[in-house]
């Protein structure tokens, strides 16, 4: 509420449901129209219920300039249960002495919290670093999850702290709350600094991260209550990379492939990775990240891509060296049967700055196949699969073909331009073969042909709303340009995490023939 002496705001909603044994960083802001004398005016915390703890006694305002004022605490919910239970009401109110501005009055509500809906999920897993293109506008990424309880009811207006594994590298991005315009100041709860995030009234936790810094980084971003469990990782890390290859002979030396040269890469045995060895470095240290970097060289104008994949370096004598082929990666990183190249981008830990190396061309003459996992219990129902008319149109029975005709026909709907199949994935809370509702899901499409063969993922949350049956539906495309050429079985399949264990859906399988008429 707005007052002649001024406004007063805090960084969690009035109403918010704070989780029981949580720290809650908060800062209070007196916004005046002018000048006030800061002896003069402080504020009170009263009326506090007995379930939290609040500072005591009049509380010194600091001037930040601009007519704003700002006082920076640590609440702290009770655990103890003699205190405290769940859906307790958690009161105080703060006041301004010395001002008529409108008191802060904030009713909450005790909540416990489900901590596997604590992952964030990344829009995207890299980011050209700023001065990549000077020009344009700096590119960011979407940082989304959906609180819940056990029960997975919304946990609504929670704080969650978002930290980083090194700490400075969150100072190095912008991070924007959920309008992607306002700023969310870095915070500190103890020693730990970061970033204090809201969930809305229904649970749906969003800000956006743009980098500020010219050099690559890994932002590894985790979700925290503090006070009540250990920090939870992101889905992925972010990685923050200037791709551009330093000229010869600066830079590191490129990666050697094992069978790669001389001639095509191919699989032998139809295995799935393929050897590749990381020349030595300087200063190599365990938990360096090594970030690999592809680019199609037939395409006037391709970029360098990030490939979706990275090591973190564990023992750096054991591990690199010109003709140690210690890492892993998969073949389908490579188009196939097209002249590429690779290389990577060594991002030293404890925020020292990265290395980028010389490339290696390679061109990928198939061999590999991919297939859905064997010997795992699989709790939840197929997919289901529909042609490019729309979900719930046509649907494509299991062990039947996935045509040219069956992918084509985008132009007659209104969906997305480009799609070629609509896969459907069904939710429910307590509903057997159903995937638990806000859960974030892996989607693993499989294609399997007599000279090539690939693997395609994506991650989407399970939907919270359902029908009057109590069913969600997890509703995706899968762009048309993936899917023809093929001749051969396709198979989809999906998992998640419940409790740190993962979980399988059942396997649709079918068969593929899109070769273009």
């Amino acid at each position: 509420m707005v007052t002649k002496n001024g406004v007063l705001t805090t960084t969690i909603p009035s109403n918010a449901d704070l989780i029981i044994g949580q720290t809650v960083p908060l800062m209070v802001t007196l916004t005046t129209n002018g000048a006030i004398n800061t002896q003069n005016v402080n504020i009170t915390f009263t009326g506090a219920s007995p379930n939290i703890s609040v500072p005591a006694g009049n509380l010194t305002l600091k001037d930040m300039g601009n007519n704003a004022y700002v006082y920076i605490t640590e609440l702290v919910v009770s655990s103890d249960p003699n205190v405290i239970k769940e859906h307790d009401s958690i009161q105080f109110t703060i006041t301004v002495n010395g001002s008529n501005a409108a008191p802060f009055v904030f009713t909450g509500t005790a909540r416990t919290i489900n901590p596997d809906t604590l992952p964030l999920m990344l829009s995207d897993m890299f980011l050209d670093t700023p001065n990549r293109n000077p020009s344009q506008p700096v590119k960011g990424a979407m940082a989304t999850t959906l609180l819940r309880d056990k029960k997975a009811i919304p946990l609504g207006n929670t704080p969650v702290f978002i930290r980083s594994q090194i700490p400075e590298n969150l100072s190095y991005c912008k991070i924007l709350d959920s309008d992607n315009k306002t700023e969310i100041p870095i915070q500190k709860i103890g020693d730990y600094s970061g970033v204090s995030v809201n969930s809305d009234k229904d649970g749906n936790i969003k800000f956006y991260i743009y980098p500020q810094k010219a050099d690559s980084m890994v932002l590894e971003l985790q979700s925290w209550i503090a006070n009540v469990d250990k920090p939870v990782a992101a889905s992925s890390p972010l990685f923050i990379v200037n791709t551009e290859i330093p000229k010869f002979p600066d830079g590191l030396l490129p990666p050697n492939i094992l069978g790669g040269f001389p001639g095509p890469l191919t699989s032998e045995g139809g295995e799935s990775d393929f050897y590749i060895a990381i020349p030595k470095y300087s200063p190599a240290k365990p938990d360096d990240y090594i970030v690999f970097f592809t680019k199609n060289l037939e395409k006037p104008g391709a970029k360098r891509e990030y490939s979706g994949h990275y090591v973190i370096v564990g023992n750096p004598e054991a591990e690199l060296g010109a003709s140690n082929y210690f890492y892993k990666l998969p073949y389908d990183i490579f188009e196939y049967n097209v002249p590429s190249d690779i290389n990577y981008v060594v991002i030293l830990g404890e925020a020292a700055g990265s290395l980028t190396s010389q490339s290696t061309n390679v061109t990928y003459m198939g061999g590999a196949t991919y297939y859905p996992l064997e010997n795992v219990t699989r709790n939840y129902d197929t997919c289901k699969v529909y042609t490019s008319l729309g979900a719930g149109v046509v649907e494509i029975p299991e062990g039947t073909y996935i045509n040219y005709d069956g992918i084509k026909r985008y132009l007659d709907n209104n969906n997305p331009v480009n799609t070629g199949l609509f896969i459907e994935i069904l939710g429910g809370d307590n509903i057997p073969g159903k995937i638990p509702l806000g859960y974030n899901v892996k989607i693993n499409m499989y294609i399997d042909t007599t000279s090539y063969s690939t693997k395609k993922q994506w991650l989407y949350p399970m939907p919270t709303q359902v029908n009057t049956d109590g069913i969600a539906i997890l509703q995706f495309h899968i762009p048309k340009d993936i899917l023809v050429g093929f001749e051969g079985r396709i198979y989809f399949d999906y998992e998640l995490s419940i409790e740190n264990k993962k979980q399988y859906g059942k396997i649709w399988e079918g068969l593929i023939s899109t070769q273009p008429e």
